[in-house]
């Protein structure tokens, strides 16, 4: 506990600059032959591809000492929670369940050094696991899982209850970076906090995605591939899914279309979102999934892994989403499904490189054009692939580099 108080108080009020060089000297000193610890909590198997290139990076340094702990996420069904911990346990490593029948695993007795979050929102976690608390005994550490598009949802993607806590935000765009800075330019100034725009660890993993077989189509299948991925709410301000327009279009259009293939895959809280909001019963979301059921050219995609199938798609029709700016990887069309919102920059210019579409006719019509081989953004979409991935290559090999830096350096 005194020592929580002497590094909140150290953090918070010393400003005289002998004093912490002092701290820094000693500090550096000590750890010269220590091994780093390092914590990822992780609950979702969906996100662990935005994070995981880091994670094995770190697995393979022998200067670190990298361990996850799987936090069941109680906002889910039993059967999730299983499957999540089931996914997590497979993966090579320490592996800690946080559950435990004597309660949470105590992570502060591993003494960790940074902790990283797979996801920014503490509400979903026990309170011992939560921002606030950790950052008392370790310093937070945050890669985002997702890209924020839109003015709106910047309050919730960046929400300063969390982000209060964090010490390495690992941006995931100039955007995202000059933003977080803005709010505490003192502390940063100071570098009591650091943020980096240091390129996107998922991206990296798009690319080397390429080539291996996946759970659909092969790259070289010859039907028209279309991957379709809705949006998880139909609330504007949080992006605005487009489901109920075109839920329906698919189904039709591989009917109608013998040499076509569509994979639909919805945000995983999708069907009981809408449940919640009575949008749609359970039991209308299953009579619906059973089209793709039981279709040999329409397939439903659960699957965490997905890099692979936008490699072998020919097409992504999508609402917002991160997958917009991943398909940008593979350098394909992208059809985007409008939503009346305010986008931020950053989405302005990666909107410039996407088809738009309103309604099912523009879809319709936007579809039969690129099935004809007609692709008049070509050169654009290729120019914002660039601006997304040039000079940002081996994204996770820097993160663990900036780490080593850190710690070594005895900040």
């Amino acid at each position: 506990m005194l020592k929580e108080m002497v590094k909140r108080y150290y953090h918070g009020h010393i400003d005289n600059r002998f004093l912490r060089q002092g701290l820094i000297s000693f500090r550096k000193l000590t750890r010269a032959n220590k091994k780093i610890k390092i914590i990822f909590i992780c609950q979702m198997p969906q996100l662990w591809n935005k994070i995981s290139d880091v994670y094995y990076e770190m697995l393979q340094d022998s200067r670190i000492e990298v361990y996850i702990v799987v936090v069941p996420d109680v906002s889910v069904s039993q059967e999730n929670q299983e499957n999540s911990i089931r996914f997590f346990k497979g993966i090579k490593g320490k592996i800690i369940v946080a559950k435990t029948v004597n309660g949470w695993y105590p992570i502060r007795n591993i003494k960790p050094n940074y902790v990283f979050y797979q996801r920014r929102y503490d509400a979903y976690l026990p309170e011992e696991y939560r921002s606030f608390c950790v950052a008392a005994y370790a310093r937070v550490c945050y890669i985002p899982y997702a890209y924020a598009c839109t003015k709106p949802v910047e309050h919730s993607c960046y929400n300063q209850d969390f982000f209060a806590n964090v010490y390495m935000f690992f941006a995931e765009n100039g955007y995202a970076k000059k933003l977080i800075i803005e709010r505490e330019k003192e502390l940063y100034a100071k570098k009591q906090k650091n943020a980096y725009y240091l390129g996107y660890p998922a991206l990296d993993n798009i690319r080397k995605s390429k080539g291996i077989k996946g759970h659909f189509w092969m790259e070289d299948d010859p039907r028209y591939k279309i991957l379709w991925c809705p949006r998880w709410t139909t609330d504007v301000n949080l992006g605005a899914s487009n489901f109920f327009e075109y839920k329906d279009f698919f189904i039709e259009w591989v009917n109608k279309r013998k040499n076509t293939s569509v994979v639909f895959r919805p945000h995983p809280m999708m069907f009981s979102n809408f449940e919640k909001t009575g949008e749609m019963s359970g039991e209308e979301a299953k009579q619906y999934l059973n089209n793709y059921m039981e279709h040999e050219r329409l397939m439903y995609d659960n699957y965490a892994e997905y890099y692979t199938t936008l490699w072998n798609s020919d097409v992504l029709v999508a609402d917002l989403t991160t997958v917009i700016i991943e398909y940008f990887v593979v350098r394909k069309p992208i059809i985007y499904c409008v939503a009346d919102i305010e986008y931020n920059d950053f989405m302005k210019k990666v909107i410039s490189g996407c088809y738009c579409v309103h309604n099912g006719q523009e879809l319709a019509d936007t579809l039969d054009m690129l099935e004809r081989g007609e692709d008049p953004l070509l050169d654009e979409r290729n120019r914002i692939a660039d601006y997304l991935l040039k000079g940002k290559e081996d994204t996770a090999k820097v993160i663990v580099s900036k780490i080593k830096e850190d710690f070594y350096s005895g900040k």
